[in-house]
This record gives C-alpha cells, sequence and structure tokens, in this order.
C-alpha cells in the first residue's frame, strides 16, 4: 500500500506544481537542491501526479538498488528495477539466467500496467532489445476454458526461448506429460501446472519445483518469452541472411589483413602486447584459417537454426545483426517520464562503459570469438543520451551544475536537505521532537517496521515524548509527530513546507534491512534426493552394495510387473520388484569414492553391518553419558533478557529468518538454566551463525561474564574481532584479539586485562587454550569450526568445556535426517534459509582461454575488486602464477596453498583481506572461512575436476557484497573429457543456467558436515555402508538404548504374489529418474493417508491413473497394513487371498478378531500354524479381489485404531 503521507506531501507546493506542469506539457526541465532520497521522492510522486510512468535513471547498478528500494517502500508496490544485461562476446557452454530473468519480469510487468516507476543504470539504456511486438507475440495468455493443444502450445514455449525437460526444476524450462504441462515462467516465484481435458485447458495451478507438489489454483496466467532475444519464424531467413554476411566480412578481413584486419584499430596496451602472452595471441589471431574455423562454427550454426525457424541460444550476442529496428526499454513504455540523475554523471559514464566493451570487444576479436559489426551491439553515449532527453525529460542534480549536452527549458530550485543523525541518542531526538512540534512542523519517524516502531514509541514515551503510530501512513498534522513503519535510505527534510522526515538509520544508527520473504530451500534435501541413474551405487538392505542397471518390466503367470536389475560382484544378479524399493537407497559416501561391491548371498555384508553397529552403538552410548552428565552439571543460570540486549537484537540491520530466531530462542533457553550448555549451531556460510553467537555473547556480558571465541585461523579471528567490534559499538563491552599479530608487550597487557576482568570478550586461536591465560570470569566458550583444530587442542577445549557455556559453530550444514536421529543425544540448532539475494553470481561454465581470463581480470580491478584464481594443483602452481604474472602485468598476484608453512599462509590470507593484492592465486584452501567482500571475481581451472558441493561452496565465497559477482568454471579448450567428467560438467551446467543442481550440491555438503561431526572412524563407517543405512543404524541404536524398542530377529517384510498388472506405463510417467522417484514413493506407503497423498500427488502431476497404477498403489498400501500386523506373505489361490504371518510375528488374537468384526464377513482369522488373515471370494478376479482386500483390511485397521 503506498505511503499516503508521502506521497501527497508535496502537492500544492509551487516549485513541485512547476515540475508538474512542465512534466504534462512535455517541457524539459531541471530540478536541483535535493538530496538523493529526495530525488527518489519527487521521482515516486511524479509518477501519480502526472499519470506517466516514469523512467529513472541512474549512473551505476548500486545506486539502481538504492533508489528502487525506496520508491517501493513509498509507493508501496508498482516499482521495478531494470539491471543492465551482461554484454558476452564470448561463447559460454552455459551461464545463469537470474539476471536476464529480473530483466524479462520487468518487461513483462510493464507491458501489463503493473509498474509505475522503473529504475534503471543507464548502461541498460544503452543496450537494444528486441522488438516489443516480438515480446508481445511470444507472450502466451491462458485461462480457464481455453481450447488450445498441448503439443501446439509446447512448440510455442519452445519458439519462445524454454528449454524442454523432463521434469521442471528451474525458471525457463517446461515439461509436457499427456495432458499435463508444467513451465516454470522467467517472472514467477511459483512454476504453472496446466491441466488439459483433450485440448481445452481444464485448470491452471502453481506447483513448488522441489516438493513437485501443486499450490494455489488460478484462473489465468501469463507466460513472458524465457529469452531476451527472438527472431519470429517467419523472419529467421532475413536474420540468417544477415548473420552469414557479416560472418563474411570478418572472415575475409581476417584473411587479407591479417592481425591488423581482424582487429581494426582499437588500441591495445602496448606493455601486454610486448609479453610473451600477448605475442602469443597475436599471432595465433594473425593465423590464417583460425578465425574463420572459430566463428563459422559458432554462427553458422545460429544462421541455420534461425533460417529453419528454431529457437537457438545465445542470440543476445548478435542483438543488432537480428532485427531491421531494435528498440530499447523507452519502447516499452506509453509516453513514458524521464527523469535523470545527475546528467553530467550518466554521459561520463555512457562514455566509459563504451571503452569498456570497446576493451572487450577487442579483446574477442583476438580470440576469434567475435565479428567486427558486433560494434552496433551498444548505442554510444550521444545517442543513448539524446534518446532520454528527447519529449521532455526531468533532470536532477544535487545542485545547479553542467547536465551532460542536456538544454533544460524550466530550472527549478528545491530547497531540500538530508536529515540529523541520532545514532541511538534518544535524548537528543526527543529535544528536537519538542522544537519542531512547537514550530509547526510535521515530522514522521521511519522505524522500519511494525514491531520496531511500538518499541520505539514506547522508548520515546518513557523519555517524555508524544508520538502517534501511522501504521496506514496517514496524514500528519501540523505541530504532529507520528511513527511510520516504514524504511528508507536516508532521511531528508523540506524547510519551506516545514516537513521532517527521520530514517530508522538515523535514528538508530543502523537501518533495519528492508528483506523480502525467503523461501526454504532446505528441509528434506536428502530425502528428496532420487536421482538415480544407471551406474549408480545402491544399497540393499539385506544384500548390500551392487550396481543399478535400471528398470525392466517381467511377466510372472501372466501379470506384468517392473523390477529393479541390481548387478553384484561377478555374475550376481539381483530383480527387486518395485514394491520393495523401501529397502533400497542410493548409495551416498565420500564424494567420488567407490565403495566395494558385494557378492549376493555371502556373509560380507552382514558382518560389515555388525561392525558399523557395534562402533554407532559404542559412539551412541558415549553420546547419550556425556549429554546426560552436561544436562546434571551444575551451570550457572544466566538471566532474562535486559533492555539493553533488546536494543542490542534491534541494531540488527537485517532481518532474521525463522531458522535464526528459533537458534537465538534454544541458546538462551539453554543459558537460562541451571544445566551447563553444550549446543552445535549447522548452517552453511552466509547464513546467519555469527549474529546469533554475538547475541548469546552479549547475554552473557551483561550478567558480568566474560566471553572466549576461540577461531581455527588467525585471519579468521580478526574477522571476528572485526565484526565483534562494529556490532557492539555504542555499547560498554571491551573485545579484545590476541594473535601473533599482537606484540609481545600487546599481549602481556591484553592477558592482564583478561585477568583482572576489564576485557569481556577475548578473541583468538589455540593461543587462547595456552595456560597462561587466566579469565577471571569465563561464562561462555563460544569455538568456531572445531573440526579444524588439532587433537591436542580439541582436547584443552574439552577441558575448558567442563566449566562454562558452550557454543559450537559449523559452517558445513548437516542433514536434517542425521540431526533428528541424534535428538536427544546432542543439541543442535540448524540454519537452513538462505541468505537474502542481493545480487546474484553471474556464473559461466566457459573453455579457458588467456585473452578471456585477462579480461575477467582486469574487469574486476577495473572496478576496484579483487579476483580469486583457483588452481588445483601445488606441484605446478607456480608455472601458473608465471603465466598469469604475463598475462595480467597490471595486476599485484599472492599465491596460496595448503602446503605453505602455516605462518606464511596466514600472512598471505591477510594481505589479500587488506587488498595488498588484487588476485589469490590458490587451491581449495578457501573454501571455508575466508570472508572479503571485496573479492567479486572467482575462476576455476579445469572445472570439471571439482564436484559440484565443492563448486557450490567455492562460488559462496563471492557475491558477498552490494554488487555483482562473476563466477568462470573453465574448462581446458580441445580436451577430451572422460564419461565421470563429461556427466560432472553437465549437472554443472544444469546447475549454472537453471540451479536444478541445488539438491546434489546440498547433498555432498551435508555429507562432510555429517563426517565433521562423527569424527573420521563413524566417517569410514558411514562409507561402508552408505549414508541411508548409516542413518537408520543410528537411530535404531538410539532407541535402543532408550528402551524404546527390542531388538527383533528380522524387519518383518511382507512378500506379495498376486497376478495383477501392477507397474507405471511409460506414457503415464516417463524418464527413467521420474520413474524410480514415484515407484519410492509408493513404496513408502505406510497408511491411508499417505495413501490418499500419494494417489493425490500422482493425479496432480500426471493426470488420472491408468489400471496397472492404480493396482500398484493398491498393492503397497495393502503390504503396509499387512507389515503392522506382521504378515511376511500375501498369495492369492483358487478364490483366496491369504495374508501369512510371520513367525517373528506374535498376533494378538482376541484382539485381531474384535477388530474383524463389522470389517467383511469374507475375511477370517486362522489360527493355524504360522497363523494368516484369509479373505475368500470365489468368482472374483485377482485384481478385485486385491482392492476387495484393501477395502476390508482398512476397516480391520480403524478397527485396531480405535480399540
Amino acid at each position: 500500500m503506498a505511503n499516503a503521507f508521502l506521497m501527497q506531501a508535496l502537492k500544492g507546493w509551487g516549485p513541485y506544481d512547476r515540475l508538474l506542469a512542465d512534466a504534462a506539457a512535455h517541457v524539459p526541465a531541471a530540478v536541483y537542491g535535493m538530496s538523493e532520497t529526495q530525488k527518489a521522492h519527487i521521482a515516486a510522486s511524479l509518477s501519480g501526479d502526472a499519470r506517466r510512468p516514469v523512467l529513472f535513471v541512474v549512473a551505476s547498478d548500486q545506486a539502481a538498488a538504492r533508489a528502487h528500494e525506496d520508491i517501493l517502500q513509498m509507493l508501496g508496490g508498482g516499482a521495478a528495477v531494470f539491471p543492465a544485461r551482461e554484454t558476452n562476446l564470448y561463447q559460454a557452454v552455459a551461464q545463469s539466467q537470474e539476471l536476464s530473468c529480473r530483466r524479462i519480469e520487468t518487461l513483462q510487468r510493464l507491458l501489463s500496467g503493473e509498474v509505475r516507476v522503473v529504475v534503471a543504470p543507464v548502461d541498460a539504456l544503452m543496450q537494444r532489445l528486441m522488438p516489443r511486438a516480438l515480446f508481445e507475440a511470444h507472450t502466451l495468455r491462458l485461462k480457464e476454458g481455453d481450447v488450445r493443444a498441448p503439443g501446439d502450445l509446447a512448440a510455442a514455449l519452445s519458439q519462445a526461448g524454454y528449454a524442454r525437460e523432463e521434469m521442471v526444476e528451474g525458471k525457463g524450462q517446461f515439461a509436457l506429460r499427456g495432458g499435463i504441462l508444467d513451465v516454470f515462467p522467467p517472472d514467477a516465484l511459483s512454476a504453472l501446472r496446466i491441466e488439459f481435458f483433450d485440448d481445452e485447458v481444464d485448470s491452471i495451478r502453481t506447483f513448488d519445483v522441489l516438493t513437485q507438489r501443486s499450490q494455489a489454483r488460478l484462473k489465468e496466467a501469463v507466460i513472458p518469452p524465457a529469452a531476451e532475444a527472438l527472431v519470429d519464424p517467419a523472419q529467421g531467413p532475413q536474420a540468417a541472411q544477415r548473420l552469414r554476411a557479416s560472418l563474411q566480412t570478418a572472415l575475409a578481413a581476417a584473411h587479407e589483413g591479417g592481425t591488423a584486419s581482424l582487429l581494426g584499430s582499437l588500441p591495445m596496451q602496448e606493455e601486454y602486447l610486448k609479453s610473451d602472452v600477448g605475442r602469443e595471441v597475436l599471432a595465433r589471431a594473425a593465423r590464417p584459417g583460425t578465425p574463420g574455423e572459430r566463428l563459422e562454427g559458432a554462427v553458422r550454426d545460429m544462421a541455420d537454426a534461425l533460417e529453419a525457424g528454431r529457437y537457438v541460444r545465445g542470440l543476445e550476442r548478435y542483438m543488432n545483426l537480428l532485427y531491421a529496428r531494435s528498440e530499447t526499454i523507452l519502447d516499452y513504455m506509453d509516453d513514458s517520464l524521464v527523469v535523470l540523475d545527475e546528467p553530467d554523471r550518466l554521459r561520463d559514464r555512457c562514455d566509459n562503459r563504451q571503452l569498456e566493451f570497446d576493451e572487450a570487444l577487442k579483446s574477442a576479436l583476438e580470440r576469434a570469438e567475435a565479428i567486427g559489426e558486433q560494434a552496433g551491439l551498444l548505442l554510444d553515449g550521444a545517442d543513448t543520451m539524446a534518446q532520454l532527453t528527447r519529449g521532455g525529460a526531468l533532470a536532477m542534480t544535487g545542485f545547479l551544475r553542467a547536465m551532460g549536452g542536456f538544454v533544460p527549458k524550466d530550472v527549478v530550485q528545491i530547497e531540500g536537505m538530508g536529515a540529523s543523525s541520532y545514532q541511538g541518542q534518544l535524548k537528543e531526538l526527543c529535544a528536537d521532537l519538542q522544537r519542531w512540534r512547537q514550530d509547526g512542523w510535521r515530522v514522521a519517524l521511519l522505524s522500519g517496521g511494525v514491531a520496531r516502531g511500538q518499541r520505539l514509541l514506547t522508548s520515546l514515551a518513557e523519555l517524555g515524548a508524544s508520538c502517534a503510530f501511522r501504521e496506514q501512513g496517514e496524514q500528519i498534522a501540523p505541530g504532529e509527530a507520528a511513527i511510520v513503519p516504514l524504511a528508507l535510505t536516508h532521511g531528508f527534510q523540506y524547510p519551506q513546507l516545514k516537513l521532517m522526515v527521520i530514517a530508522d538509520g538515523d535514528i538508530f544508527g543502523v537501518a533495519q534491512k528492508r528483506t523480502r520473504s525467503r523461501q526454504k530451500k532446505a528441509g528434506e534435501k536428502i530425502a528428496a534426493f532420487t536421482d538415480l541413474k544407471v551406474g549408480d551405487y545402491v544399497v540393499h538392505e539385506a544384500h548390500g552394495i551392487g550396481v543399478y542397471q535400471g528398470t525392466v518390466r517381467l511377466c510372472s503367470e501372466g501379470a506384468y510387473r517392473d523390477y529393479l536389475f541390481i548387478q553384484y560382484q561377478g555374475s550376481d544378479k539381483l530383480y527387486v520388484p518395485t514394491d520393495q524399493l523401501d529397502r533400497i537407497q542410493k548409495y551416498i559416501g565420500a564424494e567420488g569414492a567407490a565403495p566395494r561391491i558385494n557378492r549376493l548371498g555371502g556373509s560380507e555384508w552382514k558382518r560389515q553391518k555388525a561392525k558399523v553397529k557395534q562402533s554407532v552403538k559404542q559412539l551412541a552410548f558415549d553420546l547419550v553419558k556425556l549429554y546426560a552428565e552436561r544436562k546434571a552439571k551444575k551451570g550457572f543460570a544466566f538471566s532474562a533478557d535486559t533492555p539493553w540486549q533488546r536494543q542490542f537484537e534491534e541494531n540488527f540491520p537485517f532481518e532474521e529468518t525463522p531458522d535464526q530466531l528459533q537458534a537465538i530462542a534454544d541458546i538462551k533457553a539453554d543459558m537460562e538454566s541451571p544445566s551447563a550448555m553444550d549446543r552445535l549451531l549447522c548452517g552453511d556460510v552466509g547464513y546467519g551463525k555469527t549474529e546469533v553467537a554475538l547475541r548469546a555473547a552479549f547475554k552473557a556480558v551483561m550478567d558480568g561474564k566474560q566471553v572466549a571465541f576461540l577461531a581455527p585461523t588467525t585471519i579468521l579471528a580478526q574477522q571476528h574481532y572485526n565484526t565483534i567490534e562494529k556490532r557492539f559499538d555504542g555499547f560498554p563491552v571491551r573485545a579484545e584479539v590476541i594473535s601473533r599479530f599482537k606484540t609481545a608487550a600487546e599481549q602481556k597487557q591484553i592477558l592482564q586485562a583478561v585477568k583482572e576482568g576489564s576485557v569481556d570478550i577475548l578473541v583468538g586461536t589455540h593461543r587462547l587454550l595456552g595456560k597462561d591465560i587466566a579469565f577471571k570470569d569465563l561464562g561462555l566458550l563460544i569455538v568456531d569450526e572445531e573440526q579444524r583444530f588439532g587433537v591436542a587442542h580439541k582436547e584443552a577445549i574439552k577441558n575448558l568445556k567442563n566449566s562454562v557455556d558452550v557454543l559450537t559453530l559449523s559452517a558445513t550444514p548437516i542433514p536434517r535426517t542425521l540431526h533428528m536421529s541424534m535428538v536427544g543425544i546432542r543439541d543442535m540448532s540448524l540454519l537452513e534459509t538462505p541468505p537474502e539475494e542481493r545480487y546474484p553470481v553471474q556464473t559461466y561454465v566457459i573453455e579457458y582461454q588467456d585473452g578471456l581470463i585477462r579480461d575477467a581480470i582486469l574487469r574486476e580491478l577495473q572496478r576496484g575488486g579483487q579476483v580469486y584464481f583457483l588452481y588445483n594443483r601445488v606441484e605446478t602452481i607456480d608455472q601458473c602464477y608465471a603465466r598469469l604474472s604475463q598475462l595480467v602485468p597490471e595486476a599485484r598476484i599472492a599465491v596460496g596453498h595448503g602446503q605453505m608453512r602455516e605462518h606464511a599462509l596466514e600472512d598471505v590470507m591477510l594481505d589479500f583481506y587488506e587488498h595488498k593484492y588484487d588476485v589469490l592465486l590458490c587451491t581449495t584452501i578457501i573454501e571455508s572461512g575466508l570472508d572479503v567482500p571485496n573479492a567479486n571475481t572467482l575462476i576455476v581451472y579445469d572445472a570439471d575436476h571439482f564436484g559440484l558441493s565443492q563448486l557450490y561452496q567455492l562460488r559462496g565465497r563471492v557475491g558477498r557484497s552490494n554488487r555483482l559477482a562473476y563466477a568462470y568454471l573453465t574448462v581446458r579448450a580441445g580436451k577430451v573429457l572422460t564419461e565421470v567428467s563429461q556427466k560432472r560438467l553437465d549437472t554443472i551446467r544444469e546447475f549454472t543456467e537453471f540451479g536444478s543442481g541445488f539438491r546434489i550440491a546440498m547433498r555432498d555438503l551435508e555429507l562432510r558436515g555429517a563426517g565433521n561431526i562423527l569424527g573420521p572412524e563413524q566417517s569410514g563407517h558411514l562409507s561402508t555402508v552408505g549414508y541411508d543405512m548409516y542413518c537408520r543404524i543410528i537411530e535404531e541404536t538410539v532407541r535402543e538404548i532408550r528402551g524404546e524398542m527390542g531388538e527383533t530377529p528380522e524387519d518383518i517384510e511382507a512378500r506379495v504374489e498376486l497376478h495383477v498388472d501392477a507397474y507405471l506405463p511409460m506414457e503415464y510417467v516417463g524418464g527413467e529418474q521420474q520413474r524410480i522417484e514415484v515407484y519410492k514413493k509408493i513404496a513408502s506407503i505406510e497408511d491411508s493417508a499417505s495413501c490418499d497423498d500419494v494417489e493425490e500427488e500422482l493425479i496432480d502431476r500426471f493426470g488420472d491413473e491408468p489400471q496397472p497404477v492404480v493396482n500398484l498403489v493398491a498393492i503397497a498400501h495393502l503390504k503396509a497394513m499387512c507389515e503392522q500386523l506382521g504378515v511376511d506373505l500375501i498369495t492369492h489361490r483358487g478364490g483366496q487371498l491369504q495374508m501369512r504371518f510371520s513367525p517373528y510375528a506374535h498376533p494378538d488374537g482376541a484382539k485381531l478378531l474384535a477388530a474383524l468384526q463389522g470389517a467383511d464377513k469374507r475375511l477370517i482369522f486362522s489360527a493355524t500354524q504360522p497363523p494368516s488373515l484369509n479373505l475368500r471370494a470365489p468368482g472374483l478376479t485377482p485384481e478385485d479381489m486385491l482392492h476387495e482386500a484393501v477395502r476390508a483390511m482398512e476397516k480391520v485397521m480403524n478397527n485396531l485404531s480405535r480399540a
């Protein structure tokens, strides 16, 4: 909802009314004298009052993000940001789509009339777009009742840039299964499921791509294109002709003129040309034939596809050659008012962007990856500014100055300025409020949120200041002060209007971070992981580890069923019925490690399981004993939260995630209890562990206790200390760090202060464990990454734990299933909600080329940033350093790897952190623990050698600030990849483009986390039997120790021998992975409720069930009910369906007979040995008998549950 007070504040004021009149008459005007936030305020106001959509043009991405957030708060919606597209001239194997999706979303919202203000960096205005008419022609609109053949819709989606997949997992994908079409538009929060009845749209629903389950029903849907460059099939031949003509021109120039003609007259850096690498690049570019080979492959394939009327990826690189007339975002806006923020700055940025592009084009031409006519991809600065100022623009400047060539016909002065900053000094604010109210000012105090506003209201009332609370943004009268739950970047004032707006950051010193709702991507990450492929290792409960070879359909006594074919050692084969799929798990062990395959019928697997169980039993006993001892040990019971604690927590500049709030509540409860705390806090990098730990530290200090914060490395200790200093600023808390970077005298002084109690928080490495460290009153120990400490240090930590509350942090997430199986023997909190993504990491999978690497490094250096270059071979890293030094002589390069002496490595890391180097050439040592916000480019050499989880975690090293980050995952050109590497690269490509490998990455990361928690011995056992089997053993063992279950000779598994067709037809569920997933879901049915749930999901995802599927679900349901009673065999012979009890089951005959009453007269209990339940119904087919048995057994189970 728009803030009425702010949106109406300027109406009727002379200077603003002049601007309004100029806008109505399309008169070019200029306005000056405002703060940055006031510019956003005026632009937002004009968008409503002038009744024209506003294009607010700024100089940078960061300025666009700030202005967009401010305008969004003021309007309550109806604002969008239009980021610049990456202008790539090189051919990537794959690249991430987040930026493109954001741009398409803005264009779609503009065309649908949802947006009143678009904020765009001027870079975006220099870029050409496909014609608006083409975008609209490829936008699909559907509503219930529409008649459209699913196949035609699929063809239209392909033409609109969507990729067809078996299952939709990411934006820009679609899947067609019979009469159900799934599609994930780039502008949508959830994917869409369109169900057809013949050719009629029967329903449209949103669905969750992780669970694949439908959510809300929609009446209609708008599906925009999934690509930024499309060609109408009718225009394809002309576009292909233009591409081929440009290619011929480039080839001719390359052959006739050699390097000079190929490179044109673009200036080159002399030092680069003189280097060995530069000479090599130029020689390669000049070699006849080479440019033609590289260009022809890319451009001719593209031209062929266009000529055939097919969509092809990568058209954006030739945007200026595709259309007779390309357009800009102005063409997507009707009668827009262009507002220019500091026009001279915009003009400078245009010129700089042109120079950057020329450099990139020159480099691409050297590599024969571009054609000369691509120089027209960008509009030049003069053309861009001319387009923007055509039709009466409004220029905004802080003070009267040059306007980059813009000539206004009217110049208006606004006497505006920023608001004062109070840095949490509420008494000073109260004094000013009193004065303003007496002078008749209207004062809006922005609190950033309702809860924070209510607390501010209470705090001001306690100091004697009277304020109103305006949750809906109602008007504020002269002489009145009101709290408004908005969040702006900065406050501002209009003295002529006597209007004062004070932002939450001005009041508290820290602004409340404006976050949007975040989706939890975790939860059942491993449980949901079902990508079983032929050749994968699997674990069978009874037979051990084998190799999955696919599903086969076999006929037995006239009935068809599907089986999983598993190859064991030698020629041993096992065919597992799909109703026993719950006995099989995909083998998940250490990444890249192959397990030992078992022999069918051998004793090896039983021995392995017994050995693991014995070891796990010992581990569980130790943990249960330790847990009981800690709970029994008397600790210090901390007090409840103080007002200062609440103020400290309010100063947190981000919105807490639900996980953080739960973890904080758990930790505070632990601290306030009389038992000693020993809690483990797990979460991926950036998920907010440090903030949780600091709140615990603050609580301890408030009770006069000292805190020891232990980190595994000097640089991590320094980073934690810096965070503490910044976060505790304004509170009487003294923190110190002790490390080798402190002199002996400084260390002595700090240790004395710790002993005397004048130091509240001491941060350090294992140096804190030294015998000379004596705390006056230690109350809390925080240990970061305990698994990275040595054995001796771990023992010292263990001794320290005996007397104080302990909070251990782990940056490697752990599996939820492991967490659940250890409940009651280890206190754990999991942070699973990812951080808000301010800017995505723009990721490319690309062939390694020197020119590309030079471009990427220089691009980062030009914006003052730093680069990680990951090269994971210590033995040849010096050669790589020499080559990089020649390639980019402008860069200061450091080398870091795990074989360096510890202190030398720490010195390099610290120097890089302090920006004494531009590039860190390193191994995977950067995987965890190093937080350098200024490093925003990652280059990975030989990316195909890394697992997806490693790349996922490495990529998390960049993109940790408010600017766009880049990750280049390179593979060597022309390298022949092994089957494993190719498979891995394909997965990386899918992950990069669609984010579809998230679960794979998280699974492998979590397994590392599991290993960290359980220790090396248990990690070995986990690898022996596989993750799922290991978790099951832990869970059973813990339950045994607690006396919740007795050991049984075997788990009762019912064998089903019914002669009915029970399988998933290929035309119903296609694709091997999806079929396994569905079979697994059906096999996991436990009762009537879960059976209904599975049937509901099948109908939702695949449509009405054919008879073999109905039978399959019925068999699983019957099997589950029988197993609960102890039945181990279900057979059908001569008009009777028999359910035989296991020898290990001891059914209560009397109870069972009572439950049979009212169930089905044909169902009787036989007390023979072994006893059985028999359904006698001669004349029924096996299929009918199956469904009668299900109905009868449901009644029996209901009767038993009520007994």
